[in-house]
């Protein structure tokens, strides 16, 4: 308990580190499979064209995030201003905060001149740009994984014992292959349940259709919570600008989209590419949200994938590695543990 408690409090103390450490180190393992051929085919001076390209793919996915990211944004200022006035139509005794509330004078310039946009602005480019350079941080931390990869396996080879460079060599494709297989599966997901979501609000003429549509699909990569919250936030739009009855058939509908895609959909894609027992997906979502806060949230499975992984490499932890899993026996393990 102590070895533990030194263990979570280490974690938590030196999150600005080892976050963008393990965000690298996925990202890394999980483009190796497109770097080690690139790298292979380069002659010795261009190596590292293998690495870059690695890279560019991780870029192309960030901006296209940021990309929704950014519209999202947009949209949750336009639903702030406009949602105001009609909070207080239907609530005229409550108390708004300023950025909602008409006020005396509804003009820009009242609101700018009470300070509530000036500090929301400053807040957001607080957040902005210490999100750019942990990004950057990320992506630098990764192109020299990526770099070095040839080093350190020599490295390993050199230190360890007979057959250490090919398990923990196995280990990375292993993490790497699972960690691709539950993005692109989470993207998938994330894309159909938005859609889904998308048509049937708006055949009840629903507004901001693109923000419950980006919330969706950034929110699904938070496991079990995250799509809960995807088909809430526009159930309480609807009660706000609805009536009970039609904010009822959209909650019903939303439900049932959420219950088929999760339930159905989603488990026949993943198929046992990650083999994790439900309970244990949503302890690890507590445990690193805890510890981590948002970032702990989206990366709880990955992490658990990895730790889940290492320990199956190894006799003495595998009892460990199988209490994680929903594999029954150590050779559904062993069967686990193995690239594809």
């Amino acid at each position: 308990m102590i070895a533990f408690a030194a263990t979570f409090w280490l974690l938590r103390e030196t999150s600005a580190l080892v976050i963008p450490v393990a965000c690298a180190l996925l990202l890394a393992l999980a483009v190796w499979p497109l770097v080690e051929p690139v790298r292979d085919h380069m002659p010795r001076h261009f190596k590292w064209l293998g690495a870059t390209a690695g890279v560019l793919v991780v870029v192309a996915i960030l901006a296209i995030f940021m990309v929704g990211i950014g519209l999202g944004a947009q949209q949750i200022y336009r639903l702030t201003t406009d949602l105001g006035p009609q909070l207080q139509d239907r609530f005229g005794a409550l108390p708004l905060p300023d950025i909602l509330s008409d006020g005396a004078d509804p003009d820009t310039e009242s609101l700018i001149s009470n300070g509530v946009l000036a500090s929301s602005a400053m807040t957001a480019f607080g957040m902005t740009t210490s999100t750019i350079g942990g990004i950057v941080l990320i992506l630098f931390l990764m192109l020299l994984m990526l770099t070095e990869a040839g080093n350190w396996h020599q490295k390993i080879t050199a230190l360890g014992h007979r057959g250490d460079d090919r398990r923990w060599l196995e280990i990375g494709r292993s993490v790497g292959e699972k960690f691709r297989a539950y993005f692109v599966t989470r993207s998938i997901v994330g894309l159909l349940t938005a859609l889904l979501y998308v048509a049937w609000l708006a055949a009840f003429g629903i507004e901001y259709l693109l923000l419950w549509g980006v919330l969706t699909v950034l929110l699904n990569f938070i496991p079990t919570v995250g799509s809960i919250i995807s088909g809430m936030l526009p159930v309480f739009y609807a009660l706000l600008t609805r009536d009970i009855a039609s904010s009822a058939i959209i909650a019903g509908g939303l439900l049932v989209i959420e219950q088929v895609m999760g339930n159905f959909v989603d488990p026949k894609m993943m198929g046992r590419s990650l083999s994790m027992s439900p309970l244990v997906v949503l302890i690890s979502l507590l445990f690193w949200s805890i510890l981590w806060g948002i970032p702990g949230a989206f990366l709880a499975v990955p992490l658990t994938v990895l730790i889940t992984m290492v320990m199956a490499h190894f006799d003495s932890l595998k009892p460990a590695a199988l209490m994680l899993t929903d594999c029954s026996t150590l050779e559904d393990l062993d069967e686990y543990r193995q690239p594809k």
